[in-house]
């Protein structure tokens, strides 16, 4: 005899109606119910485990059909998942597998209440809708999780009155153990979707700072800086010479501290960006001219904001125009730290016959527009960083064009 401490919590709770004529002794209604337990011990996937659970209803219930159900993303219709008999011939595929709206049929309304339904003649049954062919007794158990139906089991026979309560209490505790076998599988099926959300979370964590690695220090950059340094040497012009050297050195040693660092200290972004501007004024011969304000950066100076999009938006501006530029262009930049934003403005002036950048560099062509880094972040991060860009007419009739960051603060 088996002993019930070795049986699931399902056949525990299963308690037999002693006024009923049993056709089927206890001892073997233990036996059917261990079996479907040990049955989906192996199974790793929940179409496999539907299959193996309507294979059992008809091997050893002996059921002439049996179909599966399961409640739709929407939570609106029934859905056949799996059923052996002639919606299933080889046991494998269905054959034109139905949709039932909640609350219509036996099988939608046992899905709506939740309560099993058992028919022992469905020609006066008006609930009930023939799909393969018809029959004359029909029960419909539901599958509970968490005290929710996710689905329902059902099986049809040919005979009237052929479905006893024998019948509903073994269905039910079987619906009872797949159900948690279903929520085990379900289970590791999100934590195995979350943990590769979070692996491609990391892949574009990755890829951004490798791409802001080689913005920062783009073969361009780094080439057209060595050059420009050069040719102050060969000009023996010592003094320009060693100051290009010396801001280079020190812009070459703040991205290279940034390498693994997702956000930068406002404080340490506005000194990155004065020496950007500064070496690209010395590159191109003061082409342009800049200045940059400060709001509050002083009395929260913990502040943070994500690392690249700042001097991404400046190269891309300046490289856009520089080309063309007599030596008018004017860049002004200001932050402005609030409790819970940073607000990055820059105001780019243009003369009015140099609006439109009909010259673009080659090497601006190349660069990654500091819109496709904002898109990056807020895909991986629940920074939301806003943006707006305006074109805007200045006092002297030059064009000014105005970008502004709303970035999280970060501190």
């Amino acid at each position: 005899m088996l002993q019930r401490g070795n049986l699931p919590e399902a056949l525990m709770e299963l308690r037999l109606n002693k006024s009923i004529v049993k056709s089927i002794q206890a001892s073997e209604i233990e036996e059917i119910l261990l079996h479907f337990s040990k049955s989906m011990v192996t199974i790793d996937s929940e179409e496999e485990l539907l299959w193996d659970m309507v294979k059992n209803c008809i091997s050893i219930l002996d059921f002439e059909d049996a179909v599966i159900y399961l409640m739709d993303e929407s939570g609106e219709f029934l859905v056949q998942k799996a059923a052996i008999g002639p919606k299933s011939p080889d046991g494998k595929e269905l054959i034109n597998a139905m949709k039932i709206p909640l609350g219509s049929g036996v099988t939608g309304k046992v899905a709506q209440t939740g309560l099993p339904i058992v028919i022992n003649d469905t020609r006066l049954e008006p609930d009930y809708i023939q799909d393969d062919e018809f029959r004359l007794s029909e029960l419909a158990v539901p599958i509970l999780l968490e005290g929710k139906v996710i689905g329902v089991i059902d099986s049809e026979n040919s005979k009237e009155g052929y479905f006893t309560d024998q019948h509903l209490r073994i269905l039910h505790a079987v619906a009872s153990i797949y159900a948690g076998q279903i929520a085990r599988l379900r289970a590791e099926q999100k934590a195995k979707k979350e943990q590769f959300e979070r692996w491609k979370v990391q892949q574009r964590i990755y890829r951004m700072q490798m791409e802001a690695i080689s913005a920062q220090l783009s073969p361009h950059f780094v080439f057209n800086s060595l050059n420009a340094i050069q040719h102050y040497i060969l000009l023996e012009d010592k003094r320009k010479s060693l100051r290009f050297l010396s801001i280079f050195g020190k812009l070459l040693r703040y991205f290279l501290g940034q390498i693994h660092q997702e956000t930068v200290l406002v404080r340490d972004e506005i000194q990155m960006l004065d020496w950007y501007l500064q070496l690209q004024k010395l590159r191109y011969e003061e082409k342009f001219v800049y200045d940059i304000e400060e709001h509050r950066v002083d009395a929260l100076p913990n502040s943070k904001i994500p690392a690249v999009v700042v001097q991404s938006l400046i190269e891309n501006l300046l490289e856009e125009h520089i080309n063309q530029s007599q030596g008018n262009l004017r860049i002004k930049a200001l932050f402005s730290i609030k409790e819970f934003e940073v607000h990055f403005k820059v105001q780019l002036e243009i003369p009015e016959n140099e609006c439109e950048s009909k010259s673009k560099s080659e090497y601006f062509r190349e660069l990654t527009p500091w819109e496709d880094y904002v898109k990056l972040i807020n895909e991986i991060r629940p920074y939301q960083i806003k943006s707006q860009v305006k074109q805007e007419k200045s006092e002297n009739g030059h064009c000014l064009k105005v970008v502004e960051l709303i970035f999280p603060n970060l501190m």
